[in-house]
């Protein structure tokens, strides 16, 4: 995995799509799943320990396409030359929570969705220290389903956390300890359970 990250790093991949997750997806899980790279045909949930042990509403399986074309037309069009900093960013976590919560994959979405966030933010000239991230690896998945829950979505966790990767500022180390009260360093990964149609 590892390995591929880095030839992932090394080579930049050119981002000009959300559509573009499928190919670093493959690139970074196609050692470990032969489906790697494709959408996933199930409909999955997992329980959040942040949301009191229910799921983000993932997108259905059936609508992974409709909605990732939805949302790639916003990004295509976006002039992100125009935007200032902290508006580049603000953009992006928006872009980054909707990419996230689709869920276009069985597993390996965190990774591929972070992978395409570092790539995408060298290439709009912001640099995004992929290791402050990779230390606070648990905030930052935390972060993302605060971002994920529909109308009662919280960006502000995820702007924080890119916002102190990007520009360094001195952290308290207590701050990426808690979202809303919930300790994210007791987030143990768990697979995605496959969710029964009715």
């Amino acid at each position: 995995m590892s390995l591929n990250i880095n030839n992932l790093i090394r080579n930049l991949i050119l981002i000009k799509s959300l559509k573009d997750i499928f190919a670093i997806h493959k690139i970074l899980f196609s050692d470990l799943y032969e489906w790697a790279g494709n959408k996933r045909n199930i409909n999955i949930y997992k329980e959040e320990p942040i949301l009191a042990r229910l799921s983000v509403n993932y997108s259905d399986y059936n609508s992974i396409n409709t909605d990732l074309n939805k949302l790639d037309k916003e990004f295509i069009k976006m002039n992100w030359k125009e935007l200032k900093s902290k508006e580049k960013i603000d953009k992006i976590v928006w872009f980054i929570s909707k990419l996230w919560r689709i869920h276009p994959f069985r597993e390996g979405n965190t990774r591929t969705v972070t992978t395409f966030l570092y790539l995408f933010v060298k290439q709009i000239e912001l640099k995004v220290n992929i290791d402050f991230i990779g230390k606070h690896a648990k905030y930052f998945r935390n972060a993302l389903v605060m971002a994920s829950i529909d109308e009662y979505s919280e960006y502000e966790h995820l702007t924080n956390i890119l916002m102190d990767s990007i520009f360094l500022k001195e952290i308290n180390e207590n701050k990426y300890k808690t979202i809303k009260e919930c300790e994210v360093e007791k987030y143990a990964y768990q697979t995605h359970n496959i969710k029964n149609n009715e």
